[in-house]
């Protein structure tokens, strides 16, 4: 896959089904990725492009917790390193996950 750069003033977005949100607004998303084109209600247009970002290999998963521990997220700020260098743990995290970023972040926060 070859990487695009980002446009200035661009804006990254991720959905995934792991929040709950009105189908008024998962329905205007639908029709804005299939049209590519947002247009708000000043009339201005805005222009959609979709990447779709695979699952984290598990070298990725190890790197995203060990971020997660630096940065102090959820239980993983007072463990003292002891979940990231559990090989059982970081496993059943990847396991629970399924390597879906959002899901990992949960998973760490619960």
């Amino acid at each position: 896959v070859e990487p695009k750069p980002i446009r200035r003033g661009g804006i990254i977005v991720g959905t995934s089904e792991s929040r709950s949100v009105g189908r008024s607004v998962m329905a205007a998303l639908d029709d804005a990725i299939e049209t590519g084109v947002v247009v708000d209600g000043a009339g201005g247009i805005s222009y959609i492009t979709v990447v779709e970002v695979p699952q984290y290999s598990p070298l990725e998963v190890e790197h995203v917790l060990a971020n997660f521990e630096v940065t102090g997220i959820g239980r993983l700020r007072f463990d003292q390193g002891a979940t990231v260098m559990d090989k059982q743990e970081v496993a059943y995290l990847r396991m629970v996950s399924g390597g879906v970023g959002q899901r990992l972040m949960d998973s760490c926060i619960a």
